[in-house]
């Protein structure tokens, strides 16, 4: 099982025979109108953003349906495990292996942020990382994802050790996801969340850490998104060596 919220469960689809993960949102009957709408608006909003996304790393959208008052979203199998498992299990991750597996984010990011207006996700963590039995990466739950121009304000959402300032303040944009890729990857090398509103450093940790690679860290997770790579091509210069300065 490779979703884990706890609103998800794995079933066994009856006509295709073969597997899928049913992600469910409750649709609350006796309640304000309000907080119906909007529950209704989460199921929506997700439905509809994973419908526009098509690419092998992006977690696939197989149906969706509403059902005695329950959204249902059909996903994807994927057979594999979250990166957060992965370092829970079995501890830190080699520099080697973490570059690998940054190359493969980026791949993600470069296709989200590449969209018109690009796609921020906003909750770009080790537990919505899923690493498949093949060895490909992949990225799930796009429920707070926004494509949107990013001078619109939104919420606050995502957890608070990834989050950027801007995000903080309801502003999200694509450096904020690499500011998450960032602090992702000192998860994976410290097995440690990284402080919030904090430049990462994992070689305060782990003496062993290659400085290049927590040169990257403290770029992407710099407080200034001015600061941070611009983009996903600026990353793959820094994550092969010899690595360029910050901004």
């Amino acid at each position: 099982m490779s979703y884990d919220p706890a609103a998800a469960r794995q079933e066994e689809s009856a006509t295709s025979e073969r597997q899928v993960v049913l992600k469910e949102f409750i649709l609350p009957v006796y309640v304000d109108k309000n907080a119906r709408r909007q529950a209704l608006e989460r199921f929506e909003h997700e439905a509809s953003m994973l419908q526009r996304l098509d690419h092998p790393q992006v977690v696939k959208l197989m149906d969706f349906f509403i059902e005695d008052h329950r959204g249902y979203l059909v996903l994807e199998h994927i057979d594999g495990v979250s990166l957060h498992s992965l370092v829970a299990t079995g501890g830190p991750l080699s520099d080697v292996r973490v570059r690998k597996l940054a190359l493969q984010m980026c791949s993600i990011l470069e296709y989200l942020h590449s969209l018109s207006p690009p796609v921020v996700h906003r909750d770009f963590t080790p537990d919505n990382l899923i690493l498949s039995n093949s060895g490909t990466l992949k990225l799930i739950d796009f429920n707070v994802a926004q494509q949107r121009e990013s001078t619109t304000t939104g919420t606050v959402v995502g957890k608070h050790a990834y989050l950027p300032p801007e995000q903080f303040r309801g502003k999200p944009t694509p450096q904020s996801d690499i500011y998450a890729f960032g602090a992702t990857l000192f998860y994976l090398l410290t097995g440690q969340d990284p402080e919030p509103l904090t430049p990462s450093h994992p070689l305060l940790l782990q003496e062993n850490t290659d400085p290049a690679l927590d040169k990257l860290i403290g770029c992407c997770t710099d407080l200034d998104a001015a600061r941070r790579p611009a983009n996903t091509a600026d990353i793959r210069l820094l994550l092969a060596p010899p690595t360029n300065d910050c901004g």
